[in-house]
């Protein structure tokens, strides 16, 4: 039996209606799906900006290259490297002016002259003294008295000797011992007398002859004594005494004469010499260079080369001593007096260099050195001041534009430059940290994360510090944490 199978398009069509209803449950549960998928990121990542907000930020800057200055900022006044004035010595009518202000001079040449009448008569006469006192009939008259002194000199001598040294013959100083025993004996005998006879001389004749028989028996006893005295080379002491005076005078009259004449013919003359006529020889040399140097104070020379900054007085005029009548200025070497803030004082040593620029001179900048440093500070205008000199580089600027051109007293802007450093490794001093005195380490970023660096710290201004070793040209270093929440943020300097 054959069963055959027909198609219902009632039943087709409901097989379709099906089909069509599980397509859309499919898509609408991918939908569902699709958007708890989506809800579930947008959740996540709001979950992460929340942690990533809560978390603190890193501030970071990047090592570069640069350069950093140590420098101490100023003013300053340009001045001569050297300035006299000068001054007659002596006041006078001025005769003659050689030179006007701004001319050039050099060391020596003669600037003005005053009248100098009075002052060559006494050169003249000062002159003539001392050739009277150093001429050949002085000098001959000086060794005469040497010889005449010489002369003398052996005269006491052999009178001295005469008196101490003088021989007798044994005879002599035997009978002048036996007078002199003699009136010895007469001397003791009437002194017995004298001592016996009671009463006084003046109103006792006995006591009066006593008293003479003893003075003649001491007068007998004193000339014997001298007599054996002189035969026996015994001289009395007041004649030795006497004649040796006499010898030391002529002695010395020798001495002083001889110094004459060594100090008119060249010759020796002893420390310290005395003498009359040595004396008036250099008094008459003193006074002749006496004359000599007021002469020359009518004069007016420059110590110096340089240049005629002033001149106060004309020819004719009358010029008082000591009161300054030129100036000369020696402008082949501009210097710069400095004045700056003592709190650069550890900026400002002998010897740095300087940057200087001048208020007439503008967008020019003049280099020099430290000549000098006050010791001490000084007040200008109430203020405490650091003052100094910086001299600055010759051959610097062109024709017209060269500072040695330039007024004296002009004002400066002075940089000294302490210390600098050139194509270094600079980092924000607020990435430093000081692990003890003079060391130092830096956060450097290494994969997203601060990483401890030791270092070795050069030079350090406000803002910048020159790394030396520890961190290269381009490191990305850590200066500080930035927090942030909805109203404020703060800044921390440790990472």
């Amino acid at each position: 039996m054959q069963t055959e199978t027909s198609t219902n398009p009632k039943n087709l069509t409901s097989k379709v209606v099906r089909s069509h209803r599980w397509i859309r449950w499919a898509i609408l549960a991918l939908l569902v799906l699709g958007i708890a998928a989506g809800g579930y990121e947008i959740y996540h990542l709001n979950q992460v900006q929340k942690a990533a907000a809560a978390e603190p930020a890193l501030q970071t800057a990047v090592a570069r290259q640069g350069n950093i200055t140590l420098e101490a900022s100023g003013s300053g006044t340009l001045i001569a490297s050297k300035e006299v004035s000068l001054a007659f010595k002596t006041s006078g009518t001025l005769t003659q002016l050689n030179v006007a202000v701004g001319g050039q001079v050099k060391a020596g040449d003669v600037l003005a002259q005053l009248d100098d009448s009075t002052q060559q008569t006494a050169l003249a006469q000062a002159k003539q003294a001392l050739l009277e006192l150093t001429s050949p009939a002085a000098i001959a008259t000086a060794q005469e008295t040497v010889a005449t002194d010489e002369q003398t000199v052996y005269n006491a001598q052999a009178a001295l000797n005469n008196l101490t040294y003088q021989n007798s013959n044994p005879a002599a100083i035997q009978n002048s011992l036996s007078n002199l025993v003699l009136a010895q004996n007469s001397l003791d005998h009437a002194q017995k007398i004298y001592s016996s006879v009671p009463g006084d001389p003046s109103t006792d004749a006995d006591k009066a002859n006593a008293y003479q028989l003893l003075y003649s028996a001491q007068l007998a006893y004193q000339s014997s004594e001298a007599n054996y005295n002189l035969v026996t080379g015994k001289a009395n002491q007041m004649l030795v005494d006497k004649d040796t005076a006499a010898l030391a005078l002529a002695k010395a009259t020798l001495a002083e004469d001889q110094t004459l004449v060594a100090a008119l013919t060249g010759g020796t003359v002893p420390a310290n010499p005395t003498g009359s006529g040595y004396d008036a020889l250099q008094q008459a040399k003193l006074n002749l260079q006496t004359a000599q140097q007021n002469e020359a104070d009518t004069t007016l020379a420059s110590p110096i080369s340089g240049t005629v900054m002033s001149i106060s007085n004309s020819v004719g005029d009358t010029v008082g001593s000591g009161t300054t009548f030129i100036t000369i200025a020696d402008l082949s070497k501009a210097e710069i007096q400095i004045f700056m803030d003592p709190n650069d004082w550890s900026n400002l040593k002998v010897g740095y260099e300087a940057d200087v620029t001048f208020d007439a001179l503008p967008g020019q900048t003049f280099t020099g050195k430290v000549t000098q440093i006050t010791p001490q500070l000084v007040t200008i205008q109430g203020n405490d001041i650091v003052e100094g000199l910086v001299d600055l580089n010759p051959s610097q600027g062109t024709q017209t534009s060269d500072p040695f051109t330039l007024p004296l007293g002009v004002s400066a802007s002075v940089d000294v430059v302490a210390a600098q450093a050139r194509n270094a490794v600079l980092v924000p001093v607020q990435a430093l940290h000081e692990l003890s005195p003079n060391n130092y380490a830096v956060f450097v970023m290494v994969g997203g994360k601060p990483t401890l660096r030791v270092v070795t710290v050069g030079l350090q201004d406000p803002t910048f510090a020159e790394i030396k070793t520890g961190v290269k040209a381009g490191d990305v270093v850590t200066t500080g944490i930035q927090a942030t929440t909805a109203n404020s943020s703060t800044s921390s300097t440790t990472p």
